[in-house]
């Protein structure tokens, strides 16, 4: 399993754990507690193909941008 697979399961992990909209920062710490060979440039990489297979979703505040799963209120960007 590559770096990228192996992120973008232990975000999903995190994300449905969690069950709420959590920022890059905080989704990277979390990540970073299961296993800390994944740096913060693979979790980018792995949020923007999850987001692109409709996996995870952002939701925007304005000033600051959140992950979360689709459904968690309205996921930007639906058809």
């Amino acid at each position: 399993m590559g770096d990228i697979e192996r992120a973008k399961e232990l975000a999903l992990q995190v994300l449905e754990k969690k069950q709420k909209r959590m920022m890059m920062k905080d989704l990277l710490k979390e990540v970073q507690k299961i296993d800390d060979s994944i740096d913060k440039r693979t979790l980018k990489k792995a949020t923007s193909q999850m987001i692109m297979e409709k996996t995870i979703a952002y939701w925007s505040s304005g000033s600051t941008t959140y992950f979360s799963l689709p459904g968690t209120k309205h996921a930007e960007g639906e058809d």
